[in-house]
């Protein structure tokens, strides 16, 4: 087999093809749950029949179980576009709510999917338009050269292939690849609606500076954990500890943690730099004493004690050394300041972006009027006996 040029393919999807044979990108686990919606469900559904029974066929009891939700960017979306990746997730909610329950967790969930894949498709569209219309023709070449690419480095024969990629991902090469060309144009009209925020200013950096400047603390500190072997040494350890400060001799914390800790807890100490965050901030190694520990202070050094499956724990403050905060002309705390406006930045203008979207894009019927098309056949399926409060 001849080799293929790359010259046409971005190095980024190449990139993206080793993740994919990997099974890494979620977007490729399933047809449903592929980015790229392809018409070919659509083709299946006509060649079967007629399509408009296909999408309002009922059971034998004439309830929807399938419908035409709506268009978006002037393509079709069905029910089982939205429903069919949350089967399964929908029956274990049925099966443990009434029917009460079911309609209001039924329709967040529902709701919540209904907007991602709005939005999917309206990126979609849109980054399709960037496209150059000189080079539009290219994409289905490379389309056919990253399918070729993916088979060839499968480590499989072509047919074999297509049957496992068909089997395992409901998907075609073709389709695979695809998917990765458009996700690879979705990412870069994305970097370019956030390189529009904007660029930060020194006022900018000036008042984050103010707002965060203990964040920009030095120094460090140190906690001690004891872990109980029963109930016994909480209160002998308690009254030891009661006159505890930060910085006093680290000796009567070693002496009690051999007298009290399990060896278990042999790593006493936990060292933090106020660079990573103060005491608010820390992240402690066990989950249940996580609020206790960001409470501690130089003036109440020593948590409650608290039971960590079935064993007794505490934490003291160890010691406590704190410097003045980094100086704003230090070029490190301008550069960090910088990063994090310009993170924030380009959030907001993402945000921006798919506000417009959803608000300017072409939608038919309105999304609340989809949604209810949706609870419908949702209704339908999971509890037959709620259709007829729908309307409700």
């Amino acid at each position: 087999m001849p080799r293929i040029s790359l010259g046409p393919i971005p190095l980024r999807i190449v990139q993206l093809l080793m993740f994919a044979l990997g099974g890494l990108i979620p977007a490729c686990q399933t047809e449903q749950q592929s980015l790229v919606l392809d018409d070919y469900r659509l083709r299946l559904t006509a060649e079967s029949g007629d399509l408009e029974s296909a999408l309002l066929a009922g059971n034998d009891e004439g309830q929807t179980i399938d419908c035409l939700v709506g268009h978006v960017a002037g393509r079709p979306m069905y029910a089982h576009d939205i429903l069919d990746p949350m089967q399964d997730e929908l029956s274990a909610v049925a099966a443990q709510s009434d029917v009460a329950q079911f309609r209001t967790e039924a329709r967040q969930r529902v709701q919540q999917r209904l907007e991602g894949e709005i939005l999917n498709r309206l990126l979609i569209e849109e980054a399709a338009l960037q496209r150059d219309p000189e080079k539009s023709g290219q994409f289905n070449d490379q389309v056919q050269a990253v399918a070729t690419l993916l088979s060839r480095n499968s480590g499989m024969s072509d047919a074999e292939f297509r049957r496992t990629l068909r089997g395992e991902k409901g998907v075609t090469p073709a389709q695979l690849a695809k998917d990765l060309l458009i996700q690879e144009e979705v990412r870069k009209y994305q970097l370019t609606q956030a390189a529009a925020a904007g660029d930060v200013t020194w006022k900018d950096i000036e008042r984050l500076y103010a707002r965060q400047v203990e964040s920009f603390d030095q120094g460090s500190f140190t906690l001690a954990r004891f872990e109980l072997d029963s109930e016994d040494g909480v209160e002998p350890l308690q009254q030891a500890l009661s006159t505890w400060s930060p910085g006093d001799d680290p000796a009567t914390l070693e002496s009690l943690g051999l007298q009290y800790a399990s060896p278990r807890s042999g790593g006493l100490w936990l060292s933090y730099n106020f660079e990573d965050g103060g005491l608010p901030e820390v992240t402690f190694g066990v989950p249940e004493l996580q609020s206790a520990v960001r409470a501690l202070t130089v003036e109440d050094p020593v948590t409650p004690v608290i039971s960590v499956n079935g064993r007794p724990w505490l934490v003291v403050l160890r010691t406590f050394d704190r410097e003045e905060p980094a100086d704003l002309w230090d070029p490190e705390v301008q550069d960090r300041l910088r990063n994090l406006l310009q993170t924030e930045q380009q959030r907001r203008a993402l945000l921006a972006n798919r506000r417009a979207l959803i608000n300017n894009g072409d939608l038919s019927p309105p999304p609340n009027e989809m949604l209810r098309r949706l609870l419908d056949v949702v209704y339908n399926r999971h509890l037959p006996a709620a259709a007829d409060e729908v309307g409700s």
